[in-house]
Formats: C-alpha cells, sequence, structure tokens
C-alpha cells in the first residue's frame, strides 16, 4: 500500500464556528481510521483480494501439472477360483520430468500364483526424451505466465486502493464544500432577516410590496437553508456509513465542526523520482514483448526425440529378452520415425530394423505465413512500445503543470487564510467596542472558515495528485 495510506496525520488546522452561540459538536472520527474503514467495507477491493488468493492457487495446481509426475498402478489383478486356483497381477510405474527435455520412465511387469507356484511372466522398461523440442521452453513460458497472473493480480488489488482512497478523499472534499455552502446560505438567511428587519422599522405594512418582497426573501432563504442542512446530514451519515461507521448529527449542530481537523500537508510525489520502466504502459509492453519473444525462440520446426527400452518375456518355460531404440524426427512437414530391436541371446529371432516416412506439403506454406505474421506482430509491439514512452514523456509534462498548480493554490490558500485569520481578530475587536455590526463580524467569521476548507481541499488534492501518481507505475 502506497505511503498515504499507512502515514499518520500529524498536525491539525484549527476550525471555529460561525462566530455563533454554543452549539451541539458532532463526534469526527479521525480521518485516518474512516478512511482504513472505508477501505474494509469496500466489495471491490475484498473481491480483488480474493482474485489474488485464485491466482496462487492457480499458480500452485501449473507447477504441479508442470512438475514431475508419477503414477503408481497395480494394474488389472485377475483371480481365479476351482480345483486349480490362481492369482495375476501386472504392476507398474511411470516417472516423467518436464524439466529434464521431457525425460521419461515406464516400466510394467506382470506376476503370476498358480498352484503355489510363483511365476515371473513379464516384464518391460522404457525410457524416452526430447532431443530437440519445445515443450521444456513452453513449460518454462507457462510457468512465467502464470508468476506474471499473480503479480498483476496483487497489483490490482494496490491499484483498487489507491482508486478507492481518492474516491474517499474526493468524497470527504465535496461533504466540506457542503459544509460552506450551508455557512453561506445561513449568512444569506441573516442579511435577509436584517433587511426585513428595516423594512419593519421602516414603517412599511404587511400588504405593502416592499414588506411582502423582503418576508418572502427572507422565508426562501430560510427553506434553502433548511434544505441545504438537511441535504448535508443526509450525505454526511451516507458517507459514515459507506465506512462501517455511525454519526450522530442534530439539526442544531455547529456544523463547523464536520470539518476534520487532522488533514495536513503531506509532501509531493515527484514523478521523475519513480523509475521510467516502471510506468504502467512500458512495463506491460515490455513485459508482453519479452514473453511473446520467449514463445517465438521456442517454437522450433526441427523436433526429434528418442526412445529406448527393455523387455522380458516367460511363455510355457520359454524366455525371450530384447533391446528397442528408436527415434522420431519431424520438419517442414516431413516425417520420420526409425526403430530398432535386437534379441539377447535368442536364436530363433533375428534384430529387426523399422522406419517410417511421412510429407505433409501444406505445413511448409503455412510455416512461410507464420513467419511473415511473426514478423508483423514484432513490429506492432515495438509500435506499441514507442506509444508507451511517448505517453511517458507526455504524462510526466502533465502532473508536473498539475503539481505546480496545486501548490501555487494551496500557498495562495494559506497566504488568503492567513489574512483573514488577521481581519476576522480585528473584526471581533471592532465589534467587542460596538463599531461594527454583528452583520460584518459574522462575513469575517464566515470568509475564514471558507479559506480554510479551501486550504484543507488543497491537501486532499495533493493527496489525490501522490494517488494517482503512484497509479501510474508498478511496484
Amino acid at each position: 500500500m502506497k505511503k498515504t495510506l499507512i502515514t499518520a496525520i500529524i498536525s491539525f488546522i484549527a476550525v471555529t464556528g460561525l462566530c455563533a452561540a454554543e452549539k451541539t459538536a458532532p463526534v469526527l472520527v479521525p480521518t485516518d481510521q474512516l478512511l482504513a474503514s472505508y477501505l474494509e467495507q469496500d466489495s471491490d477491493l475484498k473481491n480483488q483480494a480474493l482474485e489474488v488468493q485464485k491466482a496462487k492457487l492457480n499458480q500452485q495446481n501449473t507447477l504441479i501439472d508442470k512438475g514431475i509426475s508419477i503414477k503408481l498402478q497395480t494394474g488389472d489383478m485377475t483371480f481365479t477360483f476351482g480345483d486349480k486356483s490362481s492369482f495375476s497381477v501386472k504392476p507398474g510405474a511411470s516417472v516423467t520430468i518436464p524439466q529434464a527435455n521431457n525425460l521419461g520412465l515406464n516400466v510394467n511387469s506382470q506376476l503370476s500364483v498358480a498352484d503355489g507356484k510363483t511365476s515371473f511372466d513379464s516384464a518391460s522398461a522404457s525410457v524416452s526424451v526430447d532431443v530437440i523440442s519445445s515443450n521444456k521452453a513452453n513449460r518454462d513460458i507457462n510457468l512465467l505466465q502464470q508468476e506474471r497472473k499473480v503479480l498483476e493480480a496483487e497489483r490490482s488489488l494496490t491499484t483498487k486502493a489507491l482508486d478507492k482512497e481518492k474516491s474517499f478523499y474526493k468524497s470527504l472534499n465535496t461533504l466540506m464544500n457542503s459544509v460552506t455552502s450551508v455557512l453561506s446560505k445561513k449568512s444569506a438567511v441573516f442579511d435577509d432577516n436584517v433587511s426585513f428587519e428595516k423594512i419593519k422599522l421602516q414603517g412599511y405594512t404587511k400588504d405593502s410590496a416592499s414588506y411582502i418582497k423582503a418576508e418572502m426573501k427572507l422565508v426562501s432563504s430560510e427553506r434553502d437553508y433548511e434544505a441545504a442542512v438537511h441535504s448535508l446530514i443526509k450525505d454526511y451519515k451516507a458517507f459514515y456509513i459507506s465506512c462501517g461507521r455511525e454519526i450522530e448529527i442534530p439539526e442544531d449542530s455547529d456544523f463547523t465542526q464536520l470539518i476534520p481537523t487532522d488533514i495536513s500537508l503531506v509532501e509531493a510525489v515527484d514523478i521523475t523520482s519513480f523509475d521510467k520502466s516502471k510506468y504502467k504502459d512500458i512495463e506491460s509492453n515490455e513485459w508482453n514483448a519479452k514473453i511473446n519473444q520467449l514463445s517465438r525462440d521456442a517454437a522450433t520446426k526441427f523436433t526429434l526425440s528418442a526412445n529406448g527400452g527393455y523387455s522380458y518375456r516367460n511363455s510355457n518355460g520359454n524366455t525371450s529378452n530384447s533391446v528397442t531404440a528408436g527415434v522420431t524426427g519431424s520438419y517442414e512437414g516431413i516425417g520420420l520415425n526409425a526403430g530398432v530391436s535386437v534379441p539377447i541371446a535368442d536364436q530363433r529371432n533375428s534384430p529387426s530394423l523399422t522406419l517410417g516416412l511421412s510429407w505433409t506439403p501444406n505445413t511448409a506454406k503455412k510455416n512461410a505465413i507464420s513467419d511473415q505474421l511473426e514478423q508483423i506482430s514484432i513490429e506492432q509491439e515495438q509500435m506499441k512500445l514507442e506509444s508507451a514512452y511517448s505517453s511517458y514523456d507526455t504524462t510526466v509534462q502533465e502532473r508536473e503543470l498539475k503539481l505546480s498548480d496545486i501548490l501555487w493554490t494551496i500557498q495562495t490558500n494559506q497566504t488568503n487564510l492567513d489574512m483573514y485569520e488577521k481581519v476576522e481578530a480585528n473584526m471581533k475587536s471592532y465589534y467587542d467596542r460596538g463599531l461594527i455590526s454583528e452583520k460584518d463580524y459574522l462575513s469575517a467569521c464566515n470568509s475564514t472558515i471558507q479559506a480554510k476548507v479551501k486550504l484543507i481541499s488543497g491537501y486532499i488534492d495533493l493527496i489525490i495528485y501522490n494517488n494517482e501518481v503512484s497509479a501510474m507505475f508498478v511496484e
């Protein structure tokens, strides 16, 4: 997980109320804890974590399938009952070692017991191996592909976590903007109430146009404020529910307390500090080009395999032994198989030689087409890789510009906040001495709160920026 997920929030920004009477203060969950709960509740992340487990299990399956294969068998066991009971069995064993050029060993025998006598009827052993083939290389490629699937599943989990963190902070930012909207609407109610009171003091009657207009404006402002409060409370509660939490927000709350005070300025991620080769598009295309080239290198038009064996037979007291050997090969549609059998200490049988040839004319034609398709694929892979490098250069420039804009905005908002805090302090002094109206003082308070929200929003924009940049690269 990227450091924004595990770095503790260490500084605080003081947020004051709208210079109003003491109100209920909602109890907020610390932002880092809220984020952790938000990620824990997300079904997409849970599903992706399961995908990682599936990928690892599939990898284990592949390792078993592509590893040493051993088979032991009893063969058919035959029991004969009667005056002359007998028993026979044909045990066997086989071993295949794919990583050793598909080396295989097969052993079989037949034993029988009749009238209490045990006889060894037959036995055979054979060995086969690929001299020239793509089997071992294809096995290695398959293992690499399974390893890649696990890696990509883990990367997808990290990417989704970063994306969900980004979504979390965007939602939080929207809620803070809703808080400032509520405060602005409350300020509008205050202004319209002051205007309405002036109308009444000026002696306008209730049925006059000026009185009705001022009253309706006040009523409309109050309704807008009530609707904004209702929407804010609903959205905040829904946000907490999505985090697996609950929050109580009475309608008479001091809504400025909903602005989190534990979001600080994080260190900006420098996109050029990342390894260029780990840029997602570059890394992905380089991997595809590499694995495709391995597959092309593994493919061979010439294959050759060899086998050898020994067999023993005992029939009615007559025994025979023989040794066999053979080769099988193919090239451009031409197939050859040859075998030799040599009896041992047996004058009745003579050595024998077996030869076989085959020819498939279309194989050479199809191979020529495959060569052309292969060359096109290589060119396409190179074009995709060049495009990925070009995309990286463009992305770096765009991200650096965006970072510069975010940092400038944060600096500007910090300057504005410092200014509004000084203005608010002065206005408080003037208000206490009766030099300005309550309206002017409340306006200064509201400006300070809005400036603080803008500054925190800038901090959030930087967190989101860091996540976006981190998501562009693989670990």
